[in-house]
């Protein structure tokens, strides 16, 4: 007992733990590493020198977490979390070592801020987003409508076209990638143009037809000069209904960030379903054209007991024939017409009988 108690008390706990010249070392590690992404199994193995029948509990800051076996695995491990092992007598009473401790690291997807900034440009300008999430990659879901630095600056190139419920399409990207994989926020982003000469589907259209007015510069309003010849229906924007004969001055208003601008364009309503006998003599069992108006194509049945061929003449408004083309009588023929939109007239001849009428082509 005096030898015990000259011994020094560093020494004395070695030899109750065990810890003498052959004592064991115990040492883990962590698969697939102490950086991890939130809610990856985690397994940590204990490696313990010299081999042999061990008890093992483990201890997750500092509080049992699992006995007897030399792996541990978890998946609720947290960020900062501290992890060792204590290497026992296979009853499970006697400590022989203590393990070093590992200390975990834990990520996870990227949480990313909201993009700020305008959610337009006009064409040919620039605007500046920005996102207060460090380390992203802008990108344009339409590039060929906007394009965006790696700054966050949007160019405008062309206006956007509308999706469904008439949004834009077009979305600008803000991505952001870490260990644990990427993810992205988004804004839908419109490009504005200034306002253009509208363009009309057909500058004639007959009476109780439709024809559509369109603006580069979206979200204006459109007027007629007189809405007893030409009137716009409420839906879907831009549908010019003919009324009466006549001709009608069609307005457009439109203010937005590229300006203010007012364009103006005509159409003329004419009765297409008048006609005109260039002789007194018609064609004996009458002659079926559609549609009309018609949009490029349209369809001729001359009914006639007797000729078996007929000619079909196109020409415009100030006489000049466009178009001729020999048809089989009592037989549909599709006719293209290859002109531009306007208002025309079609001929039919067939021996000393012509038939006369007008008609509206679209493109």
């Amino acid at each position: 007992h005096m030898k015990m108690r000259s011994l020094p008390i560093l020494v004395i706990v070695m030899l109750l733990f065990g810890f003498g010249v052959n004592a064991q070392t115990i040492t883990i590690s962590a698969s697939p590493g102490t950086s991890v992404c939130a809610g990856t199994p985690v397994t940590f193995t204990a490696s313990v020198t010299p081999t042999g029948t061990y008890g093992y509990i483990w201890r997750v800051n500092g509080t049992y977490v699992g006995t007897s076996s030399p792996t541990y695995t978890s998946t609720t491990i947290t960020a900062g979390a501290t992890v060792y092992c204590l290497l026992t007598n296979v009853a499970g009473d006697t400590i022989k070592a203590i393990s070093d401790t590992l200390t975990m690291s834990i990520d996870s997807l990227p949480v990313i801020a909201p993009i700020m900034g305008p959610d337009s440009v006009c064409v040919g300008s620039t605007v500046l987003l920005s996102d207060t999430t460090s380390g992203g990659v802008w990108s344009s879901t339409i590039s060929g409508s906007a394009s965006v630095n790696d700054t966050g600056l949007v160019t405008g190139i062309l206006p956007t076209t509308g999706g469904f419920g008439g949004g834009p399409t077009l979305r600008i990207v803000y991505t952001v990638t870490n260990s644990c994989g990427t993810d992205s926020v988004r804004v839908r982003f419109f490009v504005r143009a200034p306002a253009s000469v509208p363009t009309v589907t057909s500058s004639t259209i007959c009476i109780d037809s439709t024809t559509f007015v369109r603006d580069s510069a979206t979200g204006g309003a459109w007027t007629s000069s007189d809405s007893t010849i030409a009137s716009f229906n409420p839906f879907p924007p831009g549908a010019l209904t003919g009324n009466a004969a006549g001709i009608v001055t069609i307005t457009y208003n439109v203010t937005n960030l590229c300006g203010t601008y007012t364009e103006t364009t005509n159409v003329t309503v004419v009765n297409c379903d008048s006609t005109t006998a260039v002789n007194s003599a018609t064609l004996a069992n009458g002659c079926n054209i559609y549609p009309n108006p018609a949009n490029g194509v349209f369809n001729i049945m001359v009914r006639s007991g007797n000729y078996k061929t007929a000619t079909c003449t196109l020409t415009n408004m100030v006489g000049e024939k466009v178009k001729e083309i020999m048809i089989d009588t009592n037989r549909e023929t599709a006719i293209q017409t290859g002109v531009p939109a306007g208002l025309y007239f079609i001929t039919i001849s067939a021996g000393d009988e012509k038939y006369t009428r007008k008609m509206v082509i679209m493109q």
